[in-house]
């Protein structure tokens, strides 16, 4: 779970449309509020259905996969044509990775795979095994043209890997097919990748809850949006306790090292795929660049809690949350609340103070 939907679920004499369904290793939600329901669970069937075309196309494994057909020809000089919406995935992708300096890299599975791997032994891999994958790795060695959706991986050993946006993708088209549907307003939510449209059931805006990056069953604040999308990358249990140090399990990929100083980061963007992929890039850059990225991009909010050096080592979970460890993009003035019990003179860092500050 990511980001969650605390204000009523329901409108005054008329509760949701509400299905579930196991996809991508999670949980996709879907919710409608709409006054035909023979219409809204229609629509529900075939946005499940898009959502499921998604996960099959750019899966790292299937029979179906693009993606892993495209793997399959890595080193050769074969190209694999796309289809429409997994060529629209890789182009949001690649766009995300141009905008933050490689921040954000499809091409980066086989070094977490290589941190994982020696996680799981107590173990930090060593400098000669990063050094080993440098030439298998990097979002520009990757030759796409969005024209032909053709699609290259010109090194052996190189792979593709949409699991930083498919989710928010399949988010996106499942809400196409709501809306097309003649779907007033809903919520679809696919492992915490959230998306909303049409009018809130309750006040003028839609109120969606930020999970506690201490406690994966509670919330920390809430955030107003009119529409658009918000995706969650962090968390303690993104941590992990190696040879005695608490290291990130977020690597960024420019350095092949884990994220150092960020807990958790939430991204409010106007589509889904976009703030999955941002959320990843926005915590590699970390509150000062993500500010900077997002003073650049109209329409993208985010909010980053900080770790603070030495919390950020122990092994203990129940940290305090401070406000003052808490850094908003300048748009959520009036918009972002924090629930935990604080003085009312904490409040949460704004960007402009911070990039003051520097």
């Amino acid at each position: 779970m990511g980001p969650r939907y605390v204000s009523a679920d329901t409108m005054p004499g008329r509760p949701p449309v509400v299905r579930d369904w196991e996809l991508m290793g999670t949980l996709l939600r879907i919710s409608v509020w709409d006054a035909d329901t023979a219409r809204s669970l229609a629509a529900l069937d075939a946005a499940h259905a898009a959502a499921v075309r998604v996960d099959a196309l750019t899966s790292a494994d299937g029979a179906g996969s693009e993606v892993a057909a495209a793997n399959r020809r890595a080193g050769t000089d074969a190209a694999t044509t796309l289809s429409p919406w997994t060529a629209d995935a890789l182009q949001g992708a690649l766009a995300v990775a141009a905008a933050s300096d490689g921040a954000l890299d499809v091409t980066a599975a086989p070094l977490f795979e290589a941190w994982a791997s020696y996680r799981a032994r107590n173990a930090v891999p060593p400098r000669s095994v990063r050094d080993s994958l440098a030439t298998s790795v990097g979002w520009r060695r990757l030759r796409f043209d969005p024209a032909t959706r053709e699609v290259r991986l010109p090194v052996r050993g190189m792979r593709l890997d949409l699991g930083a946006v498919a989710r928010g993708y399949a988010v996106d088209r499942a809400v196409d097919v709501l809306r097309a549907a003649g779907v007033a307003n809903g919520l679809v939510d696919l492992g915490g990748r959230y998306r909303v449209f049409g009018t809130a059931p309750i006040g003028a805006r839609w109120m969606l809850g930020l999970q506690d990056p201490r406690n994966a069953s509670d919330v920390f604040a809430a955030v107003q949006v009119d529409s658009g999308a918000v995706a969650m990358v962090g968390g303690y249990d993104h941590f992990a306790v190696v040879d005695g140090a608490r290291h990130s399990t977020v690597i960024d990929p420019r350095t092949g090292q884990p994220v150092r100083g960020v807990v958790a980061v939430y991204v409010i963007a106007p589509n889904a795929a976009t703030a999955d992929a941002l959320s990843g890039a926005l915590y590699v850059l970390g509150p000062e660049a993500g500010c900077r990225y997002a003073r650049a991009h109209p329409g993208v909010e985010a909010v980053w809690v900080r770790g603070n050096g030495e919390r950020e080592e122990q092994e203990d979970d129940d940290v305090g949350l401070d406000p003052d460890l808490v850094v908003i993009t300048d748009g959520l003035a009036g918009r972002f609340e924090i629930l935990t019990e604080e003085p009312e003179d904490e409040k949460p860092t704004p960007c402009s103070a911070l990039l003051r500050s520097r």
